[in-house]
C-alpha cells in the first residue's frame, strides 16, 4: 500500500476484525506456520484468567495509583442461549454484541462471548490469546476506576499496553494460574493483526482501536517496561503517535497497493521496484553519512522467474529451484535477488506491496550491515528488521504545504503498510525461524518510533 510521492450501546466493542488474511493457514504461499497452542476448554482458560488479572490488579493498582484497587462487579461469559449482560436498558440481544468482549461501566462488568469469540480465537491463534481478551477488557476496567478520559485510539492502545504489562507476569513465572510456556507470543502478534482496525481508519474515529501494529506496539511497550508506562498513554490533552493513517482519495479502489512492476499501470511508467532500488540506496546514504561513513549503492535489484533466469551470485549461478522464493544478497556482486513469479507475487497478492517492500528492505539492511562489518553479530537479523523499520519511517507521510509527503521525498507508506511489514514477517518466520515473530516485529517497532540509532542495542552499527 506504498504511493509515490509524487502524485447506541454503552459499550465499546473490543474484538473488530479486520477482513484480510493473516497468512496463518497455508493460502497460495504452500507455507504452513506452526500451529497456536490450543485448549480444550477456553471457558476455563477465560475463568483462570479472570482470577490472575485480578491478582496482578490488586498488587500492581497501588503501586501506579496510589490507592486500593477496587474489584470488578461481575464477569459474564454469554452466548445466543444465555441471558445478556446486564449492561443498559434494555441489556443488549445477542446478534449486537456477537464475536465481542467489552467492558461496561455503568455496570463495572466485564463480558465476553463465549460461544463464538473465545474458541475461534483459541483455535486460531492458542488459549493465551483468550486471557490477553480479558486483560485488555481489564485494562478499560482500570481506566474507569482512575476516571480516564482521551481519545478512543489512545485507551484501547492503553488497554492493549496493560495486557502486555500482565503477560510480562506470567513470563517472569509469577502467575498462580498460568506458567510462562502457556504464553504464545507470536500467535498474540498474528491475533492482534487480525483483531484490528481496517486500514484506511483515522485514529480520531471514535470507535478507532488501532492499527495492528499499534497494538502489537503498545502490547510489547506493556510486556518490556511494565504498567507505569501504559499509565502515561492517558492524557486527554496529548494525541498519541499512531501508525493509523487515513486512505488518500483513489486509493479505497486499489486498497493502497502500488504496481510492482514497470508499464502503464504505475505512475510515470516506474513500478515499486524501480522505486525501492533508488529510494532505499538513497536512505542508506544518508544513514551512512551520518555514521561518518560512506554507502556503496547496491548495484541492482534483479526480479527473476525461476522457470526461466538464472543469476551470478556469490561467484556461482543460480536457477531453477535455487530462485524458487529466493530472496537473497550476493555480497560479490552486489545485487538483491528477488523471486518475481512466487515469492513476491504471493506476499503481493495475499497480504499487499508491504510486505515485498519490506523483504526487499530487509535486504539492503543486510548489504549495509556487510559494508558496515557488522552482519555476523548474534543479532544481525534482528537489528535489520530494526534498520527496516527505520526506512519505514523514512517512508511515513506528513503534511507540508496541504500536500503528503515523506522524508523520502520518493516513496510515501499508505493505510495499512505496516501491518502489511508484520503480516510479511508471519509468513517468513514461517519459513526461516531464526528468530521469533514477536522479536522481529519489537525490532521494526524501534526502528520506526525510534531512530537508527535505537538500532544500535542489537549490535554497533561499526
Amino acid at each position: 500500500m506504498i504511493t509515490a510521492g509524487l502524485v447506541s450501546l454503552l459499550v465499546v466493542a473490543c474484538a473488530q476484525e479486520a477482513d484480510e488474511d493473516t497468512i496463518l493457514s497455508t493460502g497460495s504461499t504452500g507455507v504452513t506456520p506452526s500451529g497456536p497452542v490450543v485448549s480444550d476448554d477456553p471457558a476455563a482458560v477465560a475463568d483462570r484468567a479472570v482470577e490472575d488479572v485480578t491478582a496482578y490488579w490488586e498488587q500492581t493498582y497501588p503501586e501506579v495509583y496510589g490507592s486500593e484497587f477496587v474489584p470488578v462487579a461481575g464477569f459474564y461469559p454469554y452466548g445466543p442461549g444465555t441471558p445478556p449482560p446486564p449492561c443498559g436498558s434494555p441489556p443488549p440481544r445477542y446478534d449486537e454484541i456477537a464475536e465481542n468482549a467489552f467492558y461496561c461501566p455503568d455496570a463495572d462488568i466485564i463480558a465476553w462471548d463465549e460461544v463464538a469469540l473465545m474458541p475461534r480465537l483459541n483455535e486460531e491463534f492458542g488459549a493465551f490469546t483468550v486471557a490477553i481478551v480479558i486483560a485488555h477488557e481489564f485494562g478499560h476496567a482500570i481506566q474507569d476506576r482512575f476516571v480516564t478520559f482521551d481519545r478512543t485510539v489512545d485507551l484501547e492502545l492503553q488497554a492493549d499496553c496493560f495486557a502486555g504489562a500482565w503477560t510480562a507476569r506470567v513470563a517472569a513465572g509469577d502467575s498462580e494460574s498460568f506458567e510462562p510456556g502457556d504464553i504464545d507470543l507470536d500467535r498474540t502478534v498474528a491475533g492482534m493483526i487480525a483483531i484490528r482496525d481496517q486500514p484506511g481508519t483515522s485514529p480520531d474515529d471514535p470507535f478507532a482501536h488501532g492499527s495492528g501494529f499499534d497494538r502489537i506496539a503498545a502490547f510489547q511497550d506493556g510486556f518490556e517496561n511494565g504498567a507505569p508506562k501504559c499509565e502515561e498513554y492517558a492524557d486527554e490533552n496529548v494525541d498519541r503517535r499512531t501508525a493509523e493513517i487515513p486512505f488518500e482519495s483513489g486509493e479505497f479502489e486499489t486498497g493502497g497497493d502500488f504496481p510492482l512492476d514497470d508499464g502503464p499501470a504505475a505512475p510515470d511508467g516506474e513500478g515499486l521496484l524501480t522505486r525501492l532500488e533508488r529510494d532505499l540506496n538513497n536512505f542508506y546514504d544518508r544513514l551512512f553519512g551520518e555514521l561518518g561513513d560512506e554507502f556503496v549503492p547496491v548495484a541492482d535489484l534483479v526480479a527473476v522467474d525461476p522457470s526461466t533466469d538464472s543469476v551470478q551470485c556469490g561467484g556461482g549461478t543460480l536457477s531453477g529451484a535455487d530462485l524458487d522464493r529466493a530472496a537473497v544478497y550476493c555480497e560479490d556482486e552486489n545485487v538483491v535477488v528477488l523471486d518475481r513469479v512466487g515469492l513476491a507475487e504471493d506476499l503481493f497478492r495475499d497480504i499487499g506491496d508491504f510486505a515485498v517492500a519490506s523483504e526487499v528492505a530487509r535486504l539492503w539492511a543486510l548489504a549495509a550491515q556487510i559494508q558496515l562489518g557488522v552482519a555476523d553479530g548474534d543479532r544481525a537479523q534482528l537489528q535489520a528488521d530494526c534498520l527496516t523499520g527505520r526506512w519505514a519511517a523514512w517512508t511515513f507521510p506528513t503534511e507540508e504545504d496541504g500536500q503528503r509527503t515523506s522524508e523520502s521525498g520518493e516513496l510515501i507508506i499508505s493505510a495499512g503498510d505496516l501491518d502489511e511489514g508484520i503480516q510479511g514477517v508471519i509468513f517468513t518466520e514461517a519459513v526461516d525461524q531464526d528468530q521469533s515473530v514477536f522479536d522481529r516485529t519489537t525490532a521494526l517497532r524501534t526502528g520506526f518510533f525510534g531512530g537508527f540509532g535505537e538500532c544500535e542495542e542489537y549490535g554497533p552499527l561499526g
